[in-house]
């Protein structure tokens, strides 16, 4: 009886021994699949070259009210609202896109830099994830611009390029 209490004692030793292993291996696994699975977050970039209220008030002074430009939209759009897009705008109108009259049906719509200018302050005043502004020197106006308004969602990011302008 006693070499039986014996086996049933070591028995019941080994089961703990192997099913506390068992447990600790099990969560050492679970922790290595957790760790595996944890975002690296990096810092969002805010790049802002040139202060947008003074770069504002230096368009305005200007006084520019007919040009043209070639914009870029940047989204996850269909490839007719992406462009390149040749605009020509008439007082503070656009006029043309691509040479056709402009219809927002066609292109999508498609901002003057007026427009350009409230979309930048609407987009600071959400607060956005990362954002990015790039001034032109001569004329002031917006010529790169980035939002990526949440970390969260995807493919709600916008971006605009202006380039080729021209004051008529």
């Amino acid at each position: 009886m006693i070499i039986q209490n014996k086996y049933i004692v070591l028995s019941r030793f080994i089961h703990r021994e192997v099913h506390g292993s068992l447990k600790l291996g099990f969560i050492a696994i679970l922790v290595l699949i957790l760790q595996s699975c944890t975002k690296t977050v990096t810092k969002p970039f805010q790049t802002i070259k040139g202060d947008p209220t003074e770069q504002l008030a230096l368009w305005k002074e200007r006084n520019i009210s007919n040009y043209e430009m070639t914009m870029k939209i940047y989204c996850n759009c269909i490839q007719g609202r992406v462009g390149p897009h040749h605009i020509v705008v008439e007082n503070d109108k656009i006029k043309t896109v691509n040479d056709l009259p402009y219809d927002s049906t066609i292109t999508g719509p498609i901002q003057t830099i007026n427009e350009l200018y409230d979309f930048i302050e609407i987009g600071l005043a959400s607060n956005p994830y990362s954002h990015s502004l790039d001034y032109n020197s001569t004329y002031n106006y917006p010529q790169k611009i980035y939002f990526d308004f949440s970390e969260l969602i995807a493919d709600e990011e916008v971006g605009y390029e202006i380039t080729e302008f021209k004051v008529l």
